[in-house]
């Protein structure tokens, strides 16, 4: 169903000066925010912004040789996932595809520094409608633009070919397509429903639209060619790791020369990825590991070192080669300097913007000068100043809050106390606190957080329990507290806080009014509500499979640096 959304939609300081439709120009762009954080694309993708103060040309081959590397990874790592059995021609016609979507819908035009204010911007076509590179339009696409799939290059292809691979698909099947490797008959059809909707599978063979026509044009004459220079050149964007939903990966970084008689010397400025998927140091002969790789930064501050270079891929054989230890992430984030905890109370010295994600779409709601809240995740940008971003519930908001970074933390937000947390604003118990048991069927007092703890006892429904040390752990921000039921000690799992809290639905602050007086059924050991646990990424099979059923996972009103307050 169509949205009537008003032309050029939440277009803040639209710019029209020296643009035209060309590649990686386009006739109008408008600010990033509201729905996304333009210092995020300065930060991560400045090789993909156009920067009209440039001379035009040499800016317009600079730009092109960078975006078509972008393309080329993301084209590849979408099919990939979506079909790892494609073969070598489908690849090649695949990524053909997509270029030529990108030129026919905006000549692979997407971000933009203008000269006139010196912001970072993003195209709009068609009246403002379209959102960047492959036109996700509002009308039609209204809640997904407003979670973000608009403003961030790679959500924007995903989606995108999300779209376009179903219709892939179909036209391998169509009645116009001579044959599934018929690729310009199956190009020409995935565009014609593309572009017209699923019924119009056919229409650029049996009554072609001008878009047809112009998409035919496009494909023939591959005029972004003449622009591309090096065509093995590699880009510096981690694109992989950006589509899997990281926000914030490890940069490119080049590393100084240094002694590299041993491997501790030659990698001391980089990650490392093992073979399993860990993002590790190598400090004292010893892997040192985290298992998802946003969290990396923390390693640096465990062993006092600059470790900024982007991951090493290790071979089998270099994995193998010194033991290893993972630890919980929020024990290492617990390392880092000047920075809060999950559970730890913090007032904000600004009117920040909570946005869904860190660097995410705007919800719209701003925290409050002195009020204070409590801190539900951590993320620190991998950038060597570690800026910080805290996960807050104000209210009936939940979202993130930019925080400062090492040298200016205290400028945005310092320790509270629990006496000034608003119970609104409360979600994890504090130490002293009494809870009540909600979950119907009772919670197991566990030996301890470990998987497979042995279970001491099954409290029942309605119990009261007085808090004496809450822990956290896991990709999923686990939340134990730790009590004493009948005389035992021991820990509840209350729930998880990522990637959404389901922990009220065990625990409350307050008694439940539905007690059952009945005994509850005694469940199997360990009967706790199941623990979830792993990285959470908006680019895997699953999220991938439900996409076109718009259920894509959600990677500031003011602008810039200004992240609020300022």
């Amino acid at each position: 169903m169509s949205n009537d959304t008003e032309d050029f939609y939440l277009c803040a300081a639209k710019t029209t000066e020296n643009t035209s439709w060309n590649f990686g120009t386009a006739p109008s762009y408008c600010d990033i925010s509201p729905f996304g954080d333009p210092k995020f694309v300065d930060d991560y993708l400045s090789q993909i912004i156009f920067a009209s103060e440039q001379s035009v040309n040499t800016e317009r081959v600079r730009y092109m040789n960078e975006l078509n590397a972008v393309i080329k990874v993301a084209a590849k790592y979408y099919l990939s996932v979506r079909k790892p059995d494609a073969s070598s021609e489908e690849i090649a016609a695949w990524v053909y595809a997509i270029k030529v979507v990108a030129n026919q819908e905006t000549f692979w035009s997407h971000y933009f520094r203008s000269v006139v204010d010196n912001k970072t911007k993003m195209m709009r076509g068609d009246s403002g409608h379209g959102h960047g590179m492959m036109q996700i339009d509002d009308r039609w696409h209204f809640t997904q633009i407003n979670e973000g799939k608009g403003w961030q290059i790679f959500e924007n292809m995903i989606y995108a070919m999300e779209i376009f691979y179903a219709e892939w698909q179909n036209a391998a099947n169509a009645s116009c397509v001579s044959s599934t490797s018929n690729w310009v008959e199956r190009t020409r059809s995935a565009y014609s429903a593309y572009n017209g909707g699923p019924s119009k599978i056919c229409r650029w063979s049996a009554n072609p639209a001008w878009q047809d026509d112009g998409f035919l044009d496009k494909f023939n004459a591959a005029a972004w060619q003449s622009y591309i220079t090096d065509e093995t050149l590699t880009t510096s964007i981690d694109v992989e790791c950006l589509m899997e939903g990281v926000e914030f990966c490890l940069p490119n970084y080049q590393a100084p020369e240094q002694s590299q008689d041993t491997d501790e010397q030659m990698w001391w400025y980089n990650f490392l990825t093992l073979t399993t998927g860990e993002t590790c140091v190598l400090a004292q002969g010893e892997y040192h590991c985290l298992s998802q790789e946003q969290d990396a930064v923390c390693l640096s501050a465990m062993f006092n070192r600059i470790t900024v270079a982007a991951a090493v891929e290790l071979s089998e054989q270099q994995t193998q080669r010194y033991s290893k230890k993972i630890y919980d992430r929020h024990h290492c984030l617990a390392q880092l300097q000047h920075s809060f905890t999950v559970g730890d109370i913090i007032i904000t010295n600004k009117d920040i913007n909570i946005r869904q994600t860190p660097a995410g779409s705007d919800t719209n709601v701003n925290s409050i000068v002195g009020e204070a809240y409590q801190v539900l995740d951590v993320v620190v940008s991998l950038s060597p100043v570690q800026e910080r971003y805290y996960k807050i519930k104000s209210n009936t908001t939940v979202g993130y809050v930019f925080a400062g970074d090492y040298d200016t933390w205290q400028d945005w937000a310092y320790q509270g106390d629990v006496n000034n947390l608003d119970e609104n604003n409360k979600v994890i118990a504090m130490v002293g606190d009494t809870v009540y048991v909600t979950y119907d069927n009772g919670l197991s007092l566990l030996s301890s957080s470990q998987d497979n703890a042995d279970t001491l006892a099954t409290i029942a429904k309605g119990s009261a329990l007085k808090v004496d040390e809450v822990s956290v752990q896991g990709a999923s921000n686990d939340v134990y507290y730790h009590v004493t039921y009948q005389g035992q000690s021991g820990v509840i799992y209350v729930g998880q806080l990522l990637s959404e809290s389901n922990e009220l639905d065990n625990v409350s602050f307050s008694e439940p009014n539905d007690i059952d007086t009945e005994q509850p059924n005694i469940p199997d050991d360990n009967n706790s509500p199941l623990k979830s646990g792993g990285s959470w990424h908006w680019f895997s099979l699953m999220l991938l499979a439900t996409a076109l059923s718009w259920k894509w996972y959600l990677k500031v009103v003011n602008i810039g640096r200004n992240k609020g307050g300022k």
